[in-house]
């Protein structure tokens, strides 16, 4: 089952889009359950649930530094096989701010090569148009713990 069918799209921008305020209760479950969705929808290549949950002015930060705007990442998604075989989130922590939400881990991945690593991440989430939409990510690979 896919990302997209347990979520329907909805078609509304955030071009104009007010903040409508989040009940204190509704951030951290929602973020959590939508980090996990984000995580598996990248592992997945899912380019339509990134086009739905992508803030239309979003700014992505990849681990090598690029900065993509939402149509660029959703053009890397399309062009670049997916290299992940696996991805999984650990110490998540969720801070909301009123209407906003930052979202922030270690990944573990595995790479289609076998290859292994971490990165950490931190998403900036906002409620626009009664959904939240991430508005800024990055990603930093760590580096490998020293042998010995």
């Amino acid at each position: 089952m896919s990302i997209k069918s347990l979520f329907p799209r909805d078609r509304s921008t955030s071009r104009g889009a007010q903040p409508a305020a989040a009940s204190p209760a509704e951030p951290q479950d929602d973020l959590r359950e939508l980090d996990q969705q984000y995580l598996a929808a990248v592992l997945a290549g899912d380019a339509a649930w990134l086009r739905d949950h992508l803030a239309d002015d979003a700014v992505v930060v990849l681990g090598d530094g690029r900065r993509l705007g939402q149509a660029d990442c959703l053009r890397l998604l399309s062009t670049e096989p997916n290299r992940f075989r696996s991805l999984s989130a650990r110490d998540v922590t969720v801070r909301a701010f009123g209407p906003t939400v930052q979202v922030d881990a270690d990944v573990l991945w595995v790479l289609a090569d076998g290859r292994r690593g971490v990165s950490r991440y931190i998403d900036t989430w906002i409620r626009l148009d009664g959904r939240w939409q991430v508005v800024s990510a990055q990603s930093t690979p760590l580096p490998e713990p020293a042998n010995g």
